[in-house]
């Protein structure tokens, strides 16, 4: 890239940080370390370029600087930036998801970072559920309690609820309003011409319509007079724009018997979520936004309604896409819907999904979610992450969980000469000796300790049961062998776990299999988090169900 080219890209995302106005000063450090150039040599271009640059508006330059890829910051990194003109208990953030669903992994980052920018600046968290869409995104009813859950899990208030389905009268209002000042106008151009119109920056007949004409097609719209598909109400804008787009852009159509699960068939116009979103996050005073990089057009349509309506927009920074790989089942919350109808999945906390509900189930602490999300940063570069470092943030805060041998596939095996008086003791966890011990308890069966290992583990040969000793086995039965776990250490010996008496415990898997085997006498609460040694992290769910969470 050629140095005038690397200064515009700094000069322009320099600009767009601060408002418009580059400054040189903080542009040339940033081309040197690209370039390699001389100081006096870049100070000349970028004065010249930042020069050229501060000429744009701020929406030209936001516009330009989306050609541009940039390494990632370490500023960028930062788990929580500072807002653009935020004060201290005035910042109201807000997450805005479409309740088609409860949230998934994807979704989930909205809320933590919305939740910890309202902490880090003791400002108000509004949680709106952009629930306009019957047709393509029809709302699942339970959705709404789920978000809500989901919330109150990961540790943060929600200062206000909105449901948008609930906002029509407001909606309307405006749209008429903006209809009577000769900004909106109906169409009943054909989803081909319009297409055709928005491309080539043209006008529709429909445009100089008066608004007396206008709101009498909106009252059919309203009303009956004008059928579903064959007219919408738009928002004019600048049809030249850059951006096609941003040209003219429908705010409301017709939905015939939506049947929606909270307002019915009450309404028969329905907003779309540039324009429901925009007047929503006016009237619960949203003073910063963060949303996706690739909604920069909603922004940008956005501050039409807001300019014509005389209203301030909100702070917007953007964040890229996140990626997260190590899920047996598909991130679409419409893909998801219909295996669950068609019985491929058994619910939303299915194992297998990568809903929050799904990892609460398994056992993920809300703090390890957190952690993961926050490390991210607010950048806006793609970030590909795995389930696999999510299971190493949670880790660290389950480590401590108490330990339990469980055999899955069990085998008998009886041993003989174990002294009477031997009697197993287990530490609740090595690292935590204050917690006491387990004592397993030995089935003895005509002279014999009987046991239960891994059919895996049982092979002919010298091996240690843990916590209790060591052992021959030939041809499927055991004789005891005198000497501490140092023996088995300097013979190299496999160390296995084990049970005697024990209960029966079912295990359900990541991939949807479940597992049936047998878990030493246990006290364990639902809810609680215990490590099965050699096998993994589980969480009881009910006496006997026990759903996996990682190794």
């Amino acid at each position: 890239m050629k140095l005038e080219e690397v200064a515009r890209k700094y000069a322009l995302k320099n600009a767009v940080e601060y408002g418009g106005e580059s400054n040189p000063g903080a542009v040339i450090g940033k081309v040197i370390n690209e370039t390699g150039e001389a100081p006096d040599k870049v100070g000349k271009i970028a004065g010249k370029i930042c020069g050229e640059v501060n000429q744009l508006s701020l929406e030209d330059q936001e516009e330009e600087l989306e050609n541009y890829e940039f390494e990632e910051e370490e500023h960028e990194h930062d788990p929580l930036p500072d807002l653009k003109n935020a004060e201290d208990g005035e910042v109201v953030v807000r997450f805005a998801p479409n309740p088609n669903g409860p949230p998934h992994i994807g979704s989930a980052r909205g809320m933590f970072v919305n939740g910890e920018l309202k902490n880090k600046y003791d400002g108000k968290l509004v949680l709106r559920f952009d629930d306009t869409d019957p047709r393509n995104k029809r709302p699942l009813p339970e959705a709404y309690d789920m978000y809500q859950e989901d919330y109150e899990w990961m540790g943060y208030e929600v200062d206000e609820v909105v449901r948008s389905s609930e906002q029509f009268d407001k909606y309307i209002e405006h749209a008429e309003q903006l209809i009577e000042i000769g900004k909106a106008y109906v169409s009943k151009t054909s989803p081909e011409e319009m297409q055709k119109h928005r491309k080539e920056g043209t006008a529709s007949e429909y445009r100089k319509q008066s608004p007396e004409e206008n709101m009498e097609l909106w009252e059919q719209m309203k009303n009956g007079g004008i059928e579903e598909g064959e007219a919408v109400l738009k928002i004019k804008t600048d049809l030249d724009h850059k951006n096609p787009a941003v040209r003219d852009f429908v705010a409301f159509r017709i939905i015939e018997n939506p049947d929606h699960p909270i307002t019915g068939d009450k309404y028969r116009v329905w907003p779309l979520l540039d324009f429901a979103g925009a007047i929503e996050d006016h009237y619960t005073e949203t003073t910063h936004i963060v949303r996706g990089k690739d909604l920069r057009a909603s922004t940008k349509r956005q501050k039409y309604i807001y300019n014509y309506l005389d209203w301030e927009y909100p702070e917007v920074r953007y964040w890229g896409t996140i990626k997260v790989s190590g899920f047996d089942a598909p991130m679409s919350t419409s893909t998801l819907g219909e295996m669950i109808d068609n019985g491929e999945l058994n619910g939303w906390d299915d194992p297998r999904v990568g809903t929050v509900r799904a990892l609460r189930r398994r056992g993920f602490q809300p703090d390890a979610l957190k952690e993961f999300f926050l490390e991210m940063g607010v950048t806006e570069n793609t970030v590909e992450a795995s389930l696999e470092t999510l299971e190493s943030y949670n880790r660290d805060i389950v480590e401590d969980s108490d330990r339990y041998f469980y055999v899955r596939d069990p085998v008998k095996l009886e041993i003989g000469n174990i002294p009477e008086d031997l009697e197993p003791e287990i530490d609740r966890h090595p690292d935590y000796p204050e917690r006491g011990v387990r004592k397993p308890g030995l089935k003895r069966e005509d002279g014999k300790t009987v046991v239960y290992v891994e059919s895996d583990d049982l092979e002919d040969g010298f091996m240690r049961l843990k916590g209790l000793c060591n052992v021959k086995v030939e041809d499927g039965e055991a004789t005891y062998i005198e000497g501490d776990h140092k023996v088995a250490i300097e013979k190299d010996a496999d160390i296995v776990h084990w049970v005697s008496e024990h209960d029966e415990a079912r295990v359900l898997m990541p991939d949807g299999k479940e597992y049936e085997g047998y878990v030493e006498p246990f006290d364990v609460e639902e809810g609680d988090i215990v490590q099965f040694e050699r096998f993994g992290f589980t969480r009881c769910e009910s006496g006997d169900l026990f759903v996996y969470t990682h190794e």
